[in-house]
């Protein structure tokens, strides 16, 4: 079964401080508008969220905090938290950061189809790889624990490691809103879409 994880567990910087995953966007928090577009493409799902845990429950999915030991070390830490967590069913994950609300219908599928034998699949648009939007094999999660062991925070640091085959996907399918200007942009073209 293919599952995916909601990454909502950053400390906003960029956005003031402030719980990015729910920060409104055309009415409803941001990470709602992810899940939305992750469920019907997957059998399971849950959030990483370190803050407002309540909140993010209201959704009806499973939401996990940072285990204690990884807490503070990117969102690494939520992969290496839902390693211990995840259902046995589950054999590959798709991760979405809480502020990507235009993931594709087809993310998912195209993912998997590209995987063959590979560890991960990562989506690359002309601006670049999106390393926090991959479908990767749970058995791939083994040797996170080590890397972040040893200082390793980066997600690119790590696929370094693994066998990742990447996919051709549109600039916007991946556009963010890490700060509160590209909110505000999102917000005016999807009000000009809706």
């Amino acid at each position: 079964m293919i599952g995916a994880l909601i990454l909502a567990g950053g400390e906003g910087r960029r956005m003031g401080g402030v719980d990015k995953g729910l920060q409104r966007l055309c009415g409803q928090p941001l990470y709602r508008h992810v899940l939305q577009a992750l469920l019907p493409q997957v059998g399971w799902l849950a959030i990483s969220a370190n803050r407002h845990l309540d909140d993010y429950a209201a959704s009806g999915q499973p939401v996990w905090p940072d285990a204690p030991h990884w807490q503070g070390m990117g969102p690494l830490a939520a992969l290496a938290t839902a390693a211990a967590s995840l259902p046995p069913a589950v054999t590959l994950l798709q991760t979405a950061p809480c502020d990507t609300p235009l993931l594709p219908a087809d993310l998912v599928s195209r993912l998997a189809q590209a995987l063959g034998d590979a560890d991960a699949a990562m989506p690359v648009t002309a601006h670049g790889p999106q390393p926090a939007c991959l479908l990767l094999r749970v058995t791939a999660l083994a040797g996170l624990p080590a890397y972040l062991a040893a200082g390793g925070r980066s997600i690119r640091g790590w696929l370094a490691g693994l066998n990742v085959v990447t996919v051709d996907f549109d600039d916007t399918a991946f556009a963010n809103a890490n700060d509160a200007a590209a909110l505000a942009q999102l917000e005016i073209a999807m009000g000009r879409a809706g």
